[in-house]
């Protein structure tokens, strides 16, 4: 990790905090404090994927999320300024913007969830960089969850007719599902089972990611979905997606699977 002088940091949020309430001020300061921190020198490697198509600044890895620890106590006060503020770091063309606009948002109290949950919806429908989706959809929900309203987001989010929020639906369940207790499971497999079903070629990205943390924590009920979802579904493209998820399953409860999609494959044939 590269070392940074954090007193000098933290200076430079407090100056960010005395232009809080003034968006455009904030933006321009917030970018004069990200560029000095820029490592200019730094080149990835040509073979790695970037992590966003944004526009972006070669960061320390710990300036960012200091930067928005900083403003935690700033936001907690001025809550209005806050949405005022993100608004406008959301339509900043770079990247870490967007992030510190998602990590504002979700700093604001349980009382705001139902402007958080607007602005969601809002920033969702449209086309996002991934790596900014991402982040909206696992820092911005913060406040829905303590409200304890992020399942119903989400379950609106999976049911609407549009695939790209059916796909957002799908980015947050897997999100969702890295840090949900097991208790809390009930229900997760009916929400999940109709895009296993239907194979939409769009929402498979996420649709997998699902599917593999499902496996990951309750191997035995998701392959047993996946068993019902095959008995119930004609057609080869079944047989192939359960075939591509095969490795995120223990090599016993792959094998029953395999088998189970060889038998599949065998009956429609005949």
């Amino acid at each position: 990790m590269t070392a940074i002088d954090l007193t000098r940091l933290q200076k430079q949020i407090e100056e960010l905090s005395s232009v809080f309430s003034e968006p455009a001020a904030f933006v321009k300061a917030l970018h004069e404090l990200l560029s000095f921190y820029e490592r200019r020198a730094y080149r990835p490697s040509s073979e790695l994927v970037p992590k966003t198509f944004m526009r972006s600044y070669r960061l320390p890895a710990q300036v960012l999320p200091l930067i928005e620890i900083g403003l935690k106590q700033t936001v907690s006060l001025h809550p209005n300024e806050a949405f005022a503020l993100v608004r406008a770091l959301w339509q900043d063309p770079y990247y870490e913007a967007r992030v510190l606009a998602s990590g504002i948002l979700g700093q604001l109290s349980p009382e705001a969830s139902a402007e958080v949950s607007t602005l969601l919806e809002e920033w969702v429908s449209t086309p996002l960089d991934r790596a900014v989706l991402e982040a909206l959809l696992q820092k911005g929900s913060q406040s829905l969850r303590l409200a304890g309203d992020w399942d119903a987001f989400m379950q609106k989010l999976l049911t609407s007719p549009f695939p790209r929020m059916q796909s957002a639906g799908l980015l947050a369940l897997a999100i969702d599902l890295e840090q949900r207790p097991l208790s809390k499971y009930s229900g997760i497999f009916k929400l999940v089972r109709p895009f296993i079903q239907a194979g939409d070629d769009r929402l498979e990205n996420n649709l997998s990611r699902v599917v593999q943390n499902l496996a990951e924590r309750t191997p035995s009920e998701t392959a047993y979905l996946l068993k019902q979802v095959l008995s119930d579904t004609a057609g080869s493209d079944i047989e192939r997606r359960i075939r591509d998820y095969l490795s995120f399953f223990p090599p016993e409860t792959a094998a029953g699977l395999l088998e189970a999609v060889k038998t599949h494959a065998k009956i429609h044939k005949a």
